[in-house]
């Protein structure tokens, strides 16, 4: 079983790769032996930040910049990974525009009747059609090794709707655009099953709780109240189940949702 769950070899694109938890996984993934591409926007710098991942079990991380959201930049990502390669054998398709990432942008955080076009549209873009356009290359990708693992990330407001009362007073709330597009990702992973399961791409979604990072400690405190098992999420925690979802040991599983949030959504 042990072997199961070794990489050696394997070559793994994470997008959104030097995020807290995109790090987090390509950290994960080459200490378990894979070469792991870290592919993100060229403001997080993921050449440089590629260098910084270690494994002395395999040859670490290799950097290049790709925004998911233009559809250019993506099939790019994935001609110039074959090139340098010569494969590819499982996507993480982790990059997301989150609350925190617009924010920096401008007052996105408003109630639902004074949002805006402009910021649901820009979140669609990248959580929805970028998980689109990742799958598209990355499965064209797989398929001239004969299959491999497709790995996209939801989350729990993908799949149930938020508690609004745990952001009141704060200076962020949940988004519609966000819930509405990871939805969508559950959507495209059980439809990505079905139609690539004969060919030997295994397609599945990760759906990670609320992680702690740097939160107000009230919103900390609201969250940590309904969670069963009394905490947020560390990073590390996301990181088994992905080494899962990578490997040979999940060989079976394709279609399914594979939950990592306290027990949020048996609340």
């Amino acid at each position: 079983m042990t072997q199961r769950f070794d990489l050696t070899g394997k070559v793994v694109v994470v997008t959104g790769g030097t995020g807290l938890l995109g790090s987090a996984y390509c950290q994960g993934l080459a200490e378990h032996g894979a070469q792991v591409v870290m592919a993100d926007l060229a403001a997080a710098d993921p050449v440089a930040k590629a260098r910084a991942v270690k494994s002395p079990q395999g040859p670490g991380a290799w950097g290049i910049v790709c925004d998911v959201g233009v559809e250019a930049d993506v099939v790019e990502l994935f001609q110039t990974v074959l090139k340098k390669f010569g494969r590819v054998d499982a996507v993480l398709n982790n990059a997301a525009a989150t609350g925190e990432h617009l924010m920096r942008q401008g007052a996105v955080f408003t109630s639902f009747e004074d949002s805006t076009l402009a910021v649901w549209e820009q979140a669609i873009r990248v959580n929805l059609t970028g998980v689109y356009l990742v799958a598209r290359e990355g499965g064209k990708a797989m398929l001239q090794g004969g299959g491999g693992s497709l790995v996209n990330v939801s989350s729990t407001y993908g799949v149930v709707g938020p508690d609004h009362r745990i952001y009141e007073g704060m200076k962020f709330n949940s988004l519609p655009s966000y819930a509405a597009a990871k939805a969508g990702v559950h959507g495209l992973t059980r439809w990505l099953a079905t139609y690539w399961g004969e060919k030997g791409i295994r397609v599945n979604t990760l759906v990670p709780g609320g992680v702690q990072n740097n939160h107000d400690p009230e919103f900390v405190r609201r969250y940590v109240a309904r969670t069963p098992l009394g905490r947020m999420a560390k990073p590390e925690d996301m990181v088994g189940m992905m080494i899962y979802l990578v490997s040979d040991a999940s060989a079976y599983s394709t279609g399914q949702q594979f939950f990592v949030e306290g027990g949020w959504t048996a609340v």
